[in-house]
């Protein structure tokens, strides 16, 4: 059975990011389109559990959305007004419907990256 998980650390502070809301969407999300769920990472920068799995797992294109910017204003980070970075879309494709895929994110108010993880 497929599923998606993610976590995110905070490479400017060296820590999980917790309190980041997450957003996974089929495709490109276009304004007014509802994620397939909503979730917050936890003290330790994961979402508990699966974003989603099972028969919602389907072949194709996802992002997910990472709301970092009111993180990174909760913390007290220096950031611009607006930030540089409030929501990170983060663009993948899941091929094997059956297999487990995990996207973490590591970011900084001022960059990011990201990679398959296990």
């Amino acid at each position: 059975m497929g599923s998606l998980s993610t976590h995110i650390l905070d490479t400017a502070h060296g820590t999980p990011a917790a309190g980041v809301t997450v957003e996974p969407f089929r495709g490109m999300p276009a304004p007014g389109d509802l994620p397939l769920c909503s979730a917050v990472t936890d003290r330790d920068g994961r979402v508990p559990g699966a974003l989603f799995s099972g028969a919602v797992t389907q072949a194709g294109p996802y992002t997910l959305l990472f709301h970092v910017g009111p993180y990174f204003r909760a913390t007290g980070a220096a950031v611009a007004d607006p930030p540089f970075l409030d929501t990170v879309p983060v663009a993948f494709a899941i091929a094997d419907t059956q297999a487990h895929y995990h996207v973490p994110l590591l970011v900084s108010p001022w960059g990011y990256t990201t990679y398959r993880g296990s």
